[in-house]
């Protein structure tokens, strides 16, 4: 593959059997593309077509049985180099959630769906914070999904941590309409909170359905240079969002319409390097 980077990190996978876990937002009105169980052995091809080496699984449900499930396939595959988990952030006995993941290397963050949550300042929450504290005290990371109205709260959640290494997935979610000037204000000055990083993660998905092809090319290139002008490649990183992408696109042109859509300079940090610092990843690959 012509300019193929010497290695690539996929820092943003999920995998769940809707058999052994709960998943929320897995209802009958998802595509049956996503209601059926999405597991590392059916990915392994095409990840190896894209020059994938390692990948970091993300949590998908508010399921606490998850943490040992997802740490059981880093077992079996050892590409899954990290885990980012979930906890309930508001539960006072959070250093006891904590113990048994925490005896896998591989755990190396939280996250929450924060945007299916209905509460707009849910991250603002007394009890929320102390479970960001909890989490600071023990070298974790958090990933933050959220809805692009939910930006600016984030901002202040991340300012109040400068210690706690914050992840954004998805750019924050670009509306890629008519709110698309807010978001680009917001999304600058949480890129000058030097203890966030960001993912360039599902825009594919995001794209308006039916928008013509150059102008949906023009709207992601536009994007993705905003990101590598505000946060610099050192700071972004590559994630293709699968199995949610795959139901618009397949996992092996996701990456390569996100490489399409970079910058003339296309940097290792973005491809591999940063997803290996924030996440503390092993250098090997498998």
């Amino acid at each position: 593959m012509e300019g193929r980077v010497a290695k690539v990190i996929d820092s943003h996978l999920h995998f769940w059997d809707p058999r052994q876990l709960e998943y929320f937002w897995l209802t009958s009105d998802q595509p049956d593309a996503l209601r059926q169980a999405h597991l590392p052995a059916m990915l392994e091809a095409q990840m190896r077509l894209s020059g994938v080496t390692q990948g970091v699984y993300v949590q998908a449900s508010h399921d606490p049985r998850e943490n040992l499930w997802a740490l059981e396939l880093a077992r079996e595959y050892p590409w899954i180099a990290a885990v980012v988990g979930w906890l309930d952030l508001t539960d006072a006995a959070l250093e006891a959630q904590l113990q048994l993941p925490l005896r896998d290397p591989r755990f190396r963050g939280v996250r929450h769906l924060t945007h299916a949550i209905a509460d707009p300042e849910w991250l603002l929450r007394p009890d929320v914070q102390r479970g960001f504290a909890v989490l600071e005290a023990h070298g974790l990371s958090v990933d933050l999904v959220l809805e692009p109205q939910q930006l600016q709260i984030a901002a202040r959640v991340v300012a109040a941590f400068p210690n706690l290494q914050f992840i954004l997935d998805h750019l924050g979610n670009p509306p890629f309409d008519e709110r698309q000037e807010r978001w680009t204000d917001d999304l600058r000055r949480l890129a000058q909170l030097p203890n966030l990083s960001a993912k360039v993660s599902g825009l594919l998905t995001r794209l308006p359905p039916g928008l013509p092809t150059e102008q949906a090319s023009e709207s992601l290139r536009l994007t993705v240079a905003l990101a590598f002008e505000e946060f610099g490649a050192q700071r972004l990183m590559y994630g293709s969002d699968h199995p949610v992408s795959a139901v618009k696109t397949p996992y092996t042109a996701t990456l390569e319409t996100i490489r399409a859509a970079l910058p003339a300079l296309e940097a290792d940090a973005f491809w591999a390097g940063t997803a290996q610092r924030v996440y503390r990843l092993p250098s090997g690959g498998a």
